[in-house]
């Protein structure tokens, strides 16, 4: 796949950032959207080009156009990922005109998903949910769903019209630690996997689609890499024909539910 690095101002925001956007070899079908926030975790940390690659390589997933989403930094990353609404208006507003004013193939785009891990896990379905419609999928990997007392848990209750997305959310079996100041004003009184465990009640009760996953390992990139594929795998798959999760392969899962 061709890449290219683009950078990108947002009024919304009041800041600029980088843009790394993987192009499908393949330019006869129309490609699916891709929007991987935390491009630096995710390009570093977690190492998603491999997986990718080796993804499109194999004809695992259908044709797509993978776009990474710097943080900016860390202090913006504090601010933007937990449900900020500037953050969302970002997304919808300027970053996906901007990407079909230069990729116009994208906007018929037969998917649309948004991924995220950790703090932008819970930043992807909080996006998701304010721009209700505008993906279709979204993948969060270890979603802080604990953030300020479950606020985007009590966010989805509260909702009263359908949801037109589908997620993906997993977290690690030992993703157990509860009562964490992570900064001044950042408290986790519950843990990562109790959270998304919440979450994942939510999106049933309100008849979301939802596959959810618990992995062997903790809250660490290394789990995160060894569950990616399968996560785009059902989000992406080829004839468009989404798998069970009983279909779905991976050594580092022991419960799909």
């Amino acid at each position: 796949m061709n890449e290219v690095i683009h950078k990108i101002q947002s009024a919304a925001l009041g800041n600029e950032r980088n843009l790394w956007v993987r192009i499908p070899a393949n330019q006869g079908n129309t490609p699916n959207l891709v929007i991987i926030l935390d491009a630096e975790m995710y390009r570093g940390r977690v190492d998603a080009v491999p997986v990718l690659d080796q993804l499109v390589h194999k004809e695992e997933i259908s044709d797509s156009l993978f776009v990474f989403v710097s943080s900016e930094s860390i202090e913006s990353r504090w601010k933007e990922c937990p449900c900020h609404p500037q953050f969302a208006i970002f997304i919808e507003k300027e970053l996906i005109p901007w990407l079909e004013h230069r990729y116009p193939v994208i906007s018929s785009a037969p998917e649309k998903v948004l991924v995220g891990l950790s703090y932008t896990g819970l930043a992807a379905s909080y996006v998701a949910l304010m721009t209700n419609g505008l993906f279709s999928k979204v993948i969060s990997q270890s979603g802080s769903y604990w953030f300020n007392d479950c606020q985007l848990i009590e966010q989805y209750k509260e909702i009263a019209e359908p949801i037109l997305f589908s997620h993906y959310i997993n977290a690690g079996n030992r993703e157990t630690q509860t009562d964490i100041e992570h900064k001044a004003g950042v408290f986790q009184s519950i843990s990562q996997l109790d959270a998304v465990q919440r979450f994942r009640n939510v999106l049933r009760d309100k008849q979301c689609e939802v596959l959810y996953e618990v992995f062997d390992g903790a809250h660490s990139a290394e789990c995160w890499r060894a569950t990616l594929s399968s996560a785009l795998k059902w989000a992406l798959p080829i004839n468009n024909t989404t798998p069970s999760s009983q279909s779905i392969p991976s050594n580092a899962l022991v419960n799909s539910i």
